[in-house]
């Protein structure tokens, strides 16, 4: 007779917990044929030694861009054999620091460290092999783009190098300012569309089949998860996943062998801390900044927002920017929901004004605690 353990009383109603993670790429994704055919309609190319066509993928957070896009590039691998390079990225830096990534995925002998972009370049050019064709996904290129787009004008000027960039702004290619870079770079977009409750749904039941055991999950677990996507995250099939693992993994922390609807409810809480967590992690320095002044002077019109975060621009990097620039990524922060404009009357004849103030949606004491923690970790 075995000794007992502590894990024996802990309930199992896992398979495969691996299952609910963003990073898991399933056999099937339901909703998004359309999608994997488009794509692989362009990198079949790349099987008979032809440069695919640049695309550009777009789509709000958790319409499946990334996990489609790496689903595609997988079977593209297996059927490519020796005659494809695949380079995955995140694009969260400079351009040269995003150069380096690149690189490293290639070949992770190789090191920039050092020497100019333009230097880092021409060493990148001889790890690339000229009997493959080499794809390069950078995803939420976006931030990149904020830094310089010079690695796109370089990597759409080089033969045999297709590039994939993946974005949640819809107006990205707005951050472009080289007309050159338009040119060489121009890409074929594919817009995700959002995903309704329904869509939703049929997700998570796939993914439920294969993450937890048979009669686990109540039968209204799946549904609120889905709706409360829909609703609250515009379909962001992520927030929905992470719903129903947090769900589960709530169950198991208060010792029950079912997951129900009052562990969503529990669930909902804890996602939406990590999530405001998560997206502000996300943001870029500037747009931290833009945040924080409107956190602390809420009600404040747009220009004053944007003189208050230069002053911080000033003060921490020693340079500022225009109000023509802040007001984009203000505008962002309105797109992600961050904040909100609000027009108020000045009075008879004297027209109106926007002022700007947090989004009530959010919880003001996370917001503040994300900001200063993720702040000191840019500067």
């Amino acid at each position: 007779m075995g000794t007992a353990s502590i894990f024996d009383e802990v309930p199992d109603i896992y398979k495969n917990r691996d299952v609910l993670s963003h990073r898991f790429i399933p056999d099937e994704l339901p909703h998004r044929d359309r999608e994997i055919r488009e794509l692989a309609s362009y990198l079949k190319h790349a099987l008979k030694g032809y440069t695919p066509p640049n695309l550009l993928i777009l789509g709000h957070t958790g319409t499946g861009k990334t996990v489609t896009v790496k689903k595609v590039l997988n079977e593209l691998a297996k059927v490519a054999g020796n005659i494809v390079d695949i380079s995955y990225v995140i694009a969260n830096g400079t351009p040269f620091q995003v150069l380096n990534d690149i690189a490293y995925e290639l070949n992770p002998q190789v090191n920039f460290r050092g020497i100019s972009f333009k230097e880092a370049w021409n060493r990148f050019k001889k790890i690339l092999s000229k009997e493959k064709v080499t794809i390069v996904v950078l995803d939420e290129v976006d931030k990149m783009l904020f830094h310089g787009s010079d690695l796109l004008y370089f990597l759409s000027r080089e033969e045999k190098i297709c590039t994939i960039a993946l974005s949640n702004k819809i107006n990205v290619m707005d951050l472009i300012n080289d007309k050159r870079v338009l040119s060489s770079f121009n890409p074929i977009k594919i817009v995700f569309p959002k995903y309704n409750a329904i869509q939703l749904q049929d997700i998570l039941q796939y993914r439920a089949k294969m993450a937890f055991y048979e009669g686990v999950l109540d039968e209204e677990v799946i549904p609120l998860c889905a709706s409360l996507a829909a609703l609250e995250r515009e379909g962001d099939a992520r927030y929905a996943l992470d719903l129903l693992l947090y769900a589960g993994d709530e169950a198991i922390r208060q010792g029950s062998n079912k997951v129900t609807a009052q562990h969503v409810k529990i669930a909902r809480r804890k996602v939406e801390e990590d999530f405001i967590k998560q997206s502000i992690l996300n943001l870029s320095l500037v747009q931290k900044f833009l945040l924080l002044a409107v956190l602390r002077n809420e009600g404040a019109s747009p220009r004053e927002i944007y003189s208050i975060c230069n002053e911080y621009l000033l003060k921490y990097r020693g340079e500022t920017l225009s109000h023509r620039r802040l007001s984009s990524l203000l505008s962002d922060l309105e797109l992600y929901g961050f904040v909100i404009y609000v027009r108020r009357g000045r009075g008879r004849g004297m027209g109106t004004a926007w002022q700007i103030y947090l989004n009530d949606t959010l919880d003001r004491k996370i917001v503040e605690e994300a900001l200063k923690e993720s702040i000191l970790k840019d500067l």
